[in-house]
């Protein structure tokens, strides 16, 4: 074979190769694993703004939604927007707020996570939520400073982006998250 033939033959071979690392680099962004950027103070004390997390694509498609999963999904108002929350509660659950507490099927949540003791919310006069058929009903743990279920209900499952799992920023933060 000539050089020239050579050459010719090595570049395709380089093209074909950055072409599949291409595609398969979209194929993990789109249907795998994303990141995404915490804006806004909904989640502390847990995420804080511009924490920078790895969220899990698939696995809520393979094993569903589990209590205390930390959601990235989109705002029920504005799809172009994600939120990221908590889920309190499943499919078929009551959630109630008594006295600003929280109960799921008549049972109060205890949630170190929240920022105020015991998860106290205050939300208006007392208030009822039925989570229907493929919804999970979803709180910021800064519960005086977040736009969640209480405001726009349960959120469809399909509208969810992902499960959040991991901080990489910053860098004195790195790891899970729970």
């Amino acid at each position: 074979m000539n050089s020239s033939k050579k050459v010719k033959s090595e570049f395709f071979e380089w093209i074909i190769m950055i072409i599949v690392a291409v595609i398969l680099a979209l194929i993990i962004r789109y249907f795998v694993l994303s990141s995404t950027l915490v804006n806004g103070s909904s989640m502390e004390p847990t995420l804080k703004t511009n924490d920078r997390l790895l969220v899990n694509r698939i696995s809520f498609m393979v094993d569903d939604l589990k209590y205390g999963d930390i959601v990235e999904f989109h705002n029920p108002h504005n799809e172009k927007e994600d939120f990221i929350k908590r889920v309190i509660a499943l499919e078929g659950d009551v959630v109630e707020i008594k006295n600003n507490i929280v109960h799921v099927n008549n049972k109060p949540l205890k949630e170190e996570y929240t920022s105020t003791e015991n998860g106290f919310t205050t939300f208006g006069a007392e208030s009822y939520w039925e989570v229907g058929k493929d919804e999970v009903f979803v709180l910021g743990d800064n519960r005086p400073n977040s736009n969640d279920s209480r405001a726009f209900g349960p959120i469809e499952k399909d509208s969810i982006v992902g499960i959040a799992f991991f901080r990489f920023y910053p860098f004195s933060k790195i790891g899970l998250i729970k």
